[in-house]
């Protein structure tokens, strides 16, 4: 998804199948290796950002005319708590993406009257994935017992198929582990 002309192949490909009436900006990750911005090389943060947040724009503006010409749709993009609060991060170039998705959201709630593609967001803490329970079950027994539960991935599906029913443009939907989802819709 780093690639337009990629991005672009993947539209192409829903125009001709009758679509595309739903877009999940879901492609994420963080810039391998130990080394993290300001450390990691320039062309691996950049990948970064190029994944998290210039993919999704992207993929989000190359399907707006095709949804509007199908009479409307919806779009969900997958942040991630690291892109909240004020604590430092592991790995900053990827909150920065992360909250920079959570606000290119809200900056698009008017396409839902001017074109009637509505773009939503969800944003979970750590999702119970495989990799994350492994890494929860790496800590020091104090540590796993002052994190806050993971987020089963069914939940993040259900929010994410809540929007694309009834979610209305400009929503965000906060998912925090032992805690009912937090919905912020603009003004």
């Amino acid at each position: 998804m780093r690639e337009p002309e990629q991005a672009r192949g993947v539209v192409d490909a829903a125009v001709a199948r009758g679509g595309p009436h739903v877009l999940v900006n879901n492609a994420g990750g963080w810039t391998a290796g130990e080394q993290q911005y300001p450390w990691a090389a320039p062309d691996d943060w950049i990948a970064s950002i190029a994944l998290n947040l210039t993919a999704p724009m992207l993929l989000t503006q190359l399907v707006l005319e095709p949804m509007r010409r199908l009479g409307g749709g919806a779009i969900v993009t997958i942040g991630s708590s690291a892109g909240s609060g004020e604590a430092a991060y592991g790995s900053p170039e990827y909150a920065a993406t992360k909250a920079g998705l959570v606000r290119l959201t809200t900056s698009l709630s008017g396409l839902d009257a001017e074109h009637g593609v509505r773009v939503m967001c969800a944003v979970p803490d750590w999702i119970g994935l495989e990799r994350a329970q492994a890494q929860l079950a790496a800590r020091t027994p104090a540590d796993r017992a002052a994190t806050p539960p993971l987020i089963p991935p069914a939940d993040v599906v259900a929010v994410v198929l809540d929007l694309i029913s009834t979610g209305r443009g400009g929503t965000v939907v906060e998912l925090w582990g032992g805690q009912e989802p937090i919905t912020r819709q603009p003004g």
